[in-house]
C-alpha cells in the first residue's frame, strides 16, 4: 500500500505517544526486551542455516498498544481530512504537532 504523504505513517504516529505498557515518553522506542530477543533468536536461527536476517519492522518494536493507538490516531486525521481530490498538494492533515519528524530521503 502506497503512503499517503498527506499523513506520516503508523509508526510516527505510535512515536509520537507515551508507551502506557514500558511509559517510554514520546519520540522514544518501546522499552521491549523480549521483543528484542525474539528478533535476535530468530536471526541467529537463520544465520545457521545460511539465510540472511531478517529486516526489522520498526512497528514490531512496539508494544501493540501503542501501535493501537496510534492507528486510531491516524484514522481520525484521515476521516476529518478532506477527501484526496481536494487536498492541497504538499500540505500535511495530520495533528501529530512536534513529534513528526520529515522522514529522510535517503531511503
Amino acid at each position: 500500500m502506497p503512503q499517503d504523504p498527506a499523513f506520516p505513517p503508523v509508526y510516527d504516529y505510535a512515536l509520537a505517544r507515551r508507551c502506557t505498557q514500558c511509559a517510554a515518553q514520546p519520540g522514544l522506542p518501546c522499552h521491549a526486551p523480549r521483543k528484542q530477543d525474539d528478533i535476535a533468536a530468530r536471526n541467529r536461527i537463520r544465520a545457521q542455516t545460511g539465510r540472511p536476517p531478517l529486516e526489522l519492522d520498526p512497528l514490531a518494536m512496539l508494544h501493540t498498544a501503542r501501535v493501537d493507538a496510534g492507528n486510531r490516531h491516524r484514522n481520525r486525521d484521515v476521516a476529518a481530512a478532506p477527501w484526496p481530490e481536494d487536498r492541497e498538494p504538499g500540505r500535511r492533515y495530520d495533528t501529530l504537532g512536534e513529534h513528526w519528524q520529515e522522514p529522510s530521503d535517503s531511503a
